[in-house]
């Protein structure tokens, strides 16, 4: 392969005497033609300046469209000294359009702190081709410009991407530039500033889409910004100063009125705890007693008319499912031309890359390798792929996911038929390796309840949804317009759900089945379970940070359900283990039942207790049965062993949140046996 320098000397040597070729449909021009030229003066001595002045003026004659003088030995002197970090720099700064603290940054007066970039790859080779005095295209203008019979020449590389073509016996170059480039561009164009009109530049996926590159297709991403999301609304801090406040003051005084009246205290907590078990309790049986209500409507789509979908598929050391995975993606009853399918890895997950590049075959997608950084989460990746995703749907799988072959087509046709309120929806989850043991089965039932029943009741009655954290639809400007996913908390999808409808989205489920594999041991399941209550703990602390501003942009009733979801949750976990270790005390005499209660308040606690339980057996059996796949409804005999797991893993999350509040505790997949093929495809039973 030519250098990229050589390759532009050979395209200018070519191109010398032809016209300058037309920019692709929709191309953005960033450099304008100046004036009448004024007489030539008397020659100047070349000015000098340093790399980062020298690409702050480059830059700036350009966005302003200043007359170029080819050839100027100081610029092209200074550009040579220029860094590419500095050439970004200088294009960042002039994208934001601060053009007086840009004089400032290259007389060395201003802040020389480098500016963050634009978010997306669309912004962000905008601000270089403004940079450079070049026209930008997207993805769409490039491929209806380029075809394959017309490229001569095409350089995809981990960086950037060069691709050469022909159409009339003209040549062109769409480019997208990797950092270490610009300067030697910048070069090129203040010898030869007519050259810009002749340079496209465009997103690297462009390009491969334009050469119709089969197979998989290594890319270095872009992790910073990390985000958008407002700052108030980040988990990067576990609590703000305001919270801690109230927490120790909450913490003092119920300790005084601990030592002062016990009893009293007692009885507090006790009603407080059977309140919110109480409710949520009753949500279960509002699953049960409360009519389903029917699929979101679709509005049949052709091929021709299916939107862009964009599928991000983020991984770590998961090299033993690759394969099955693949073969699931294969599977999906999509136009292939019409899927942006992102493998998103770790830089120093070599194992996992070969397999993508061993087991993609012709399936086209990125491999899109994460440069080091914190935190290393899974929001972090998938801002990674959202910055530059083609789709204008998107959603997300995991490693050990089966998605139903036509759920992309029926999410495509739910969206067409929604208004564009509508930012998401949920497909439904299940386990398709039920048999395993009792934990799988367990874990089958909960899925079973909360993605059959809970979930559908609640979206179907307009309320607000926490998204799971796979098999989620989305628009893509939705997410774009909240910020993305936080990179700091470990449960991105609940948080994710709540900042679409505090900005006043909505979102549903649709009737779609993902197969998943379930932890096949307790150590594993608590790992899990642990992550996604720290996760529950961090959202519902961020957004209590403004609880008036909160309850006025979701309102009371979405208040309250995201306290059910989550406090309620906890609770639950915290009194099952109280309850069963205040019976074990009971039993052997240690102490009374409820602290030797009065017996009316000793049988309403019990009565509530049984309520409990008992709402949650018969939820538990009805899904099994709905959903059959060979559990017997009788497992859910086993629910109270699995609530004292949940117990663990709640005090686990408690701990994590304030040791380790950003780790997240990877599970390992590719253990279970799971069926394979059009088996696997059809979603086993839950």
């Amino acid at each position: 392969m030519l250098q990229l320098a050589e390759r532009l000397r050979a395209f200018d040597t070519e191109a010398e005497g032809t016209v300058p070729f037309p920019p692709p449909p929709g191309a953005q021009t960033a450099r304008r033609t100046g004036g009448p030229s004024e007489p030539p003066g008397p020659p100047l001595p070349p000015l000098r300046f340093d790399g980062r002045q020298a690409a702050m003026i480059f830059g700036l004659r350009n966005v302003r469209a200043l007359d170029a003088a080819p050839g100027d030995a100081g610029l092209v002197d200074g550009l040579g000294r220029a860094s590419g970090e500095e050439c970004l720099d200088a294009a960042f700064h002039l994208a934001r359009g601060v053009f007086a603290q840009v004089l400032q940054g290259s007389d060395g007066q201003a802040d020389e702190r480098p500016v963050p970039p634009p978010f997306t790859d669309l912004e962000y080779y905008g601000a270089i081709a403004r940079w450079l005095g070049c026209p930008l295209a997207d993805s769409a203008s490039v491929v209806t410009q380029l075809r394959k019979p017309h490229v001569s020449d095409v350089c995809l590389t981990e960086a950037g991407a060069v691709l050469q073509y022909h159409v009339e016996g003209v040549r062109h170059v769409v480019i997208a530039p990797a950092a270490e480039w610009l300067p030697g561009l910048g070069q090129a164009l203040c010898r030869q500033p007519e050259l810009g009109a002749r340079i496209v530049i465009a997103p690297p996926d462009a390009i491969r889409i334009a050469a119709e590159v089969e197979g998989a297709t290594v890319q270095l991403g872009r992790i910073l910004p990390l985000h958008t999301v407002p700052d108030v609304e980040v988990a990067d801090k576990v609590v703000s100063r305001w919270q801690t406040a109230m927490f120790g003051a909450f913490v003092g005084l119920a300790s005084l009125a601990l030592f002062a009246v016990p009893t009293t205290i007692f009885l507090a907590l006790v009603v407080a705890v059977t309140g919110v078990l109480l409710a949520y309790s009753g949500s279960r049986a509002a699953a049960l007693v409360l009519r389903r209500p029917p699929p979101p409507p679709r509005r049949p789509l052709r091929d021709e008319d299916l939107p862009v979908y964009t599928v991000l598929l983020p991984l770590y050391r998961e090299d033993a499912g690759v394969a099955d995975l693949v073969a699931a993606l294969a599977r999906i009853d999509y136009p292939a031309d019409k899927l942006d399918i992102q493998f998103l890895i770790e830089v120093d997950d070599p194992i996992t890359r070969k397999a993508l590049v061993r087991e993609t075959g012709q399936l086209r997608c990125r491999v899109c390798m994460l440069p080091e950084g914190k935190p290393r989460t899974k929001p972090r990746a998938l801002n990674a792929g959202l910055r530059q995703a083609r789709g204008t749907l998107l959603t997300i799988y995991d490693a050990e996911d089966r998605p139903d072959p036509g759920q992309l087509r029926l999410a495509a046709e739910t969206f067409a038929a929604a208004p564009p309120e509508v930012a998401a929806y949920q497909a439904r989850l299940c386990i398709d390796h039920v048999g395993d043991n009792w934990l799988t089965k367990m874990f089958a039932i909960e899925y079973a309840c909360q993605f059959d029943r809970l979930l559908p009741m609640v979206a179907g009655r307009g309320g607000i949804v926490l998204l799971g954290g796979t098999s989620n639809h989305f628009r893509t400007e939705a997410l774009l317009g909240v910020g993305g996913w936080d990179p700091f908390n470990v449960t991105e999808d609940a948080d994710l759900a709540i900042r679409l409808r505090r900005r006043g989205f909505h979102l549903g489920v649709i009737e779609s089945d993902t197969s998943e594999e379930a932890p096949l041991t307790v150590e594993a399941w608590i790992k899990q379970r642990s992550r996604w209550f720290k996760g529950y703990l961090q959202t519902w602390l961020v957004h209590h940070r403004q609880p008036v501003r909160l309850v006025r942009e979701i309102g009371w009733r979405d208040a309250a359900l995201i306290n059910l979801y989550i406090v309620g949750a906890f609770t639950a976990a915290f009194a099952h283990n109280a309850f069963l270790f205040g019976m074990l005390l009971a039993a052997l005499k240690v102490v009374p039942l409820f602290g030797g209660q009065s017996p009316w308040l000793v049988g309403a606690l019990a009565g509530v207790a049984m309520l409990s339980y008992g709402v949650n057996f018969a939820l538990g059996a009805i899904c099994v049965k709905a959903r059959g796949g060979g559990i017997s409804p009788w497992a859910v005999v086993w629910f109270p062993l699995y609530w004292v797991l949940m117990g663990l893993a709640a005090l686990l999350a408690v701990h994590d949140l304030v040791r380790h509040p950003h780790h997240w505790r990877k599970t390992t997949h590719g253990v279970a046996k799971r069926p394979a093929g059009a088996e696997a495809a059809a979603g086993g039973g839950a």
